[in-house]
């Protein structure tokens, strides 16, 4: 197998860690990363199986799949073992909608503050009122999800991809400054369980290195 991926890219490192609990080997395609350019320049073979032009794109033997959610149902239906879905069509529906929450709803509050915070080198054209109203969303977020995990070790019952889905994201917010607070204590308990995992471990230490290097 071959990923088409970015190193500061959540959704790349949402396939990253899903392959590697499933412990699938895989040769790694960098599309670059800059603040000049963003994402780019795109090479041609890449544009060639990503139709938006996005990463992450998966490579097995002649089958392309973009789209990281899309990718990972795919690599939970050919290699099942472990599983990163629970059983049943109820609680995998209700992981599915969690996962997409946060790789939609989660991902507009977080946009925000790697726009004006990362992108962005001069303090003098960051658009701080538009930090503040994503760190309030964000905040509100964080107690939905401290609700959601109360008396639960993970989102879904199992570690699941909705769990890596919602930690990238969680992480990244942090690296801004907006982190649990002390009030949520389910919460806390779950970003330190889920990053105490091998997997998670070091894709999250990965990005953050890469984060500082550019």
């Amino acid at each position: 197998m071959k990923l088409w991926s970015g190193v500061l890219s959540p959704f790349s490192a949402k396939v990253r860690i899903a392959l590697a609990e499933k412990k699938l080997g895989y040769e790694t395609l960098v599309v670059p990363w800059s603040r000049k350019t963003l994402w780019g320049p795109k090479p041609p073979e890449f544009l060639a199986v990503s139709p938006h032009g996005q990463v992450p794109v998966l490579i097995d033997g002649d089958v392309a799949v973009f789209d990281s959610t899309v990718i990972c149902e795919y690599l939970e239906d050919r290699y099942p073992k472990p599983p990163l879905l629970p059983a049943g069509p109820e609680a995998r529906a209700a992981c599915r909608q969690l996962e997409d929450e946060a790789d939609f709803a989660m991902m507009r509050e977080v946009a925000p503050l790697i726009q004006e915070l990362f992108t962005k080198t001069e303090d003098t054209t960051r658009d701080m009122a538009r930090v503040a109203t994503a760190s309030e969303a964000l905040r509100r977020r964080y107690d939905a999800l401290e609700k959601q995990l109360t008396g639960r070790e993970y989102l879904c019952g199992i570690f699941s991809v909705a769990d890596i889905a919602t930690f990238m994201l969680v992480g990244f917010a942090s690296t801004f400054g907006v982190v649990p607070s002390d009030g949520h204590r389910s919460l806390r308990a779950w970003v330190d369980r889920v990053r105490a995992r091998p997997t998670v471990a070091r894709e999250f230490e990965a990005m953050t290195r890469a984060a500082a290097a550019v």
